[in-house]
């Protein structure tokens, strides 16, 4: 119970809520007070805690990583919000971030910190242009929206996975086609709208290449790669992998085609060590395939994605973010497959991080000829590593093309909002 007992008291309290919700940016706060959490967006529920932050009436806000799970549109409207604050309200600012693009596209000064100590302080023109430390160079390299080429595939051991090759690989052009895919969710207790998450989508995918879906939660990206993977079934249209349309074997779909989701901790068995979580398809899918011979595959493959082959002892929870999802594309790979789908494989992880599993996954594509489905929000991690994209909002296909094409030369106007919110992309202009 509320220290509150008289209706005044309790009508100044709601008063004072619903002023720090309208300050923290909720255009309808009335709408706001009564909900729940868990019926608040991402956005909604940031500026929330803003609002509970703002309701002290602080000279100093400390917002720690206040945007990082957030779509780049969100996060661009959250702390053009937190700017406004500043001026109006006359407050300081801590940020705390892990993006570089973000600090310096945000903050009149910039600490850099590893390991628990300073490794350079400036202002954010200084370290920008003239940064003298190496660790800020690199995390300067990392952050997605200071880039402006493509990542270089590197040399990679191959060996790991042809001894296991269960099928010979396929020969299409295009390794996987979508044409007019329809998907609408009904409630089933429920007399909620229906919800249409995909609407007559078409794209292709050149076998060999990295097409990127792209937009904000809702636009029905996720649907997408669960129809394209047959974990879900289109209302209308029909799906095309490696050549073949209709209904494919579960089986042998699984063989072929590997999923990467976002929350490598979700998709790992904690109990299974680190080889047998990379072996496990084995076991299911290649009976033929002896405890001894996997535990070479499991250390071949560590040695692929680039971790020690100590690791395969270990348990998911004696490992990093950056670790666990190497972890979790090897596994990816250890049936050999021709189309990995990457569902925000890398949104989770600090930029250092997501950089080194970008720059992993182009090289294993060089290696091992992979076709990549790579669902993000992010057009800043697309321009580093897609060939070409389609941008979905609403359930429907906004535009698609070359990647280039779409981030420098887009015609829609919703497009041209999502590059121009990722963090750092005016920093050069």
């Amino acid at each position: 119970m509320l220290p509150f007992t008289t209706s005044a008291q309790r009508h100044n309290l709601k008063s004072h809520a619903l002023k720090f919700l309208e300050l923290a940016g909720l255009a309808v706060p009335d709408r706001i007070y009564s909900k729940y959490p868990h019926e608040l967006s991402g956005g909604m529920k940031q500026r929330v805690l803003i609002a509970i932050a703002l309701s002290g009436e602080p000279a100093l806000l400390i917002a720690d990583e206040p945007t990082s799970a957030l779509d780049v549109t969100v996060q661009k409207q959250i702390l053009d919000h937190l700017d406004r604050l500043r001026t109006e309200l006359n407050i300081g600012i801590l940020l705390v971030t892990h993006d570089l693009g973000v600090a310096l596209e945000r903050a009149d000064r910039v600490v850099v910190m590893r390991d628990g100590g300073v490794v350079e302080e400036g202002s954010s023109d200084t370290l920008l242009h003239r940064a003298s430390d190496p660790y800020t160079r690199r995390l300067l390299a990392a952050a997605p929206g200071l880039q402006t080429g493509t990542l270089t595939p590197r040399p990679i051991r191959v060996d790991a996975l042809t001894p296991h090759a269960s099928e010979e690989r396929a020969s299409s052009e295009y390794a996987i086609e979508v044409m007019g895919v329809s998907k609408t969710f009904h409630a089933a207790h429920s007399k909620a709208e229906p919800v249409v998450a995909a609407d007559d989508v078409s794209f292709r995918v050149a076998t060999g290449t990295t097409h990127s879906l792209v937009g904000e939660s809702g636009a029905g990206k996720s649907t997408i790669a669960r129809i394209v993977a047959g974990l879900r079934t289109p209302d209308e249209g029909e799906v095309t992998l490696l050549g073949q349309s209709g209904t494919w074997d579960r089986t042998r779909l699984s063989r072929r085609l590997q999923f990467v989701y976002q929350n490598p901790y979700s998709s790992l068995n904690p109990r299974m060590s680190v080889a047998d979580l990379i072996t496990e398809p084995l076991r299911v899918h290649r009976k033929d395939i002896d405890r001894a011979r996997r535990r070479v595959i499991a250390e071949e493959l560590l040695d692929g994605v680039r971790l020690d082959r100590k690791y395969a002892d270990r348990r998911a929870g004696e490992l990093s973010g950056g670790q666990a999802q190497r972890v979790a594309i090897a596994r990816a790979l250890s049936l050999n497959p021709e189309i990995v789908i990457l569902d925000e494989a890398v949104s989770a992880l600090d930029v250092s991080v997501q950089a080194e599993i970008l720059q992993l996954l182009v090289d294993l594509q060089a290696a091992y000829k992979l076709t990549y489905l790579f669902i993000t929000h992010d057009l800043g991690v697309v321009r580093l590593i897609a060939d070409t994209v389609t941008v979905m909002r609403h359930g429907s296909i906004v535009e698609t093309g070359s990647t280039a094409t779409i981030l420098d030369n887009s015609v829609d106007e919703y497009t041209r909002r999502l590059v121009d919110s990722v963090p750092g992309t005016h920093l050069f202009l």
